[in-house]
């Protein structure tokens, strides 16, 4: 499965990029995060492997990240891994002008097991956590003066 998703923030693109990037402010857009703890490699560069924590519907669920491509302030991408599903998310940073900036995220999902089968029904809910993260990181970067 693969989908892309886009907004556009309002504030500097070096700005954006550097809240994008703030790990102590991921629990201010990023639904259900609770915490990372890193497992190897240097924060931010290629190669970095993190636990991501997060609570879903009262559950806990943990998702280890692969940094598998960095070039900011201009892209990064991602690796996910759970027992669900493998995961690639790569972050486009555009400046559009002194305070504008477009977001676009690539997705591409691989589901293992049972999910494979039903993923196609899911499709519209992982677009929508998408649209809820990156409208949660535009609205926190565009409330910090």
């Amino acid at each position: 499965m693969r989908y892309t998703y886009t907004l556009q923030i309002n504030k500097p693109k070096a700005f954006a990029v550097e809240k994008f990037q703030d790990e102590e402010g991921i629990g201010n857009w990023m639904e259900g995060f609770q915490r990372i703890e890193r497992i190897s490699g240097e924060p931010g560069k290629v190669g970095a492997r993190s636990d991501f924590f997060f609570t879903m519907r009262d559950k806990e669920m943990k998702i280890e990240e692969t940094i598998i491509e960095e070039s900011l302030p201009d892209q990064i991408k991602f690796a996910y891994q759970s027992p669900m599903a493998y995961n690639e998310v790569e972050v486009i940073f555009e400046e559009l002008g002194p305070n504008e900036v477009r977001v676009i995220s690539n997705n591409y999902f691989k589901f293992s097991g049972g999910m494979k089968w039903f993923s196609w029904l899911f499709k519209r809910l992982f677009v929508k956590q998408t649209a809820s993260n990156l409208h949660g990181l535009k609205n926190w970067v565009e409330s910090i003066e």
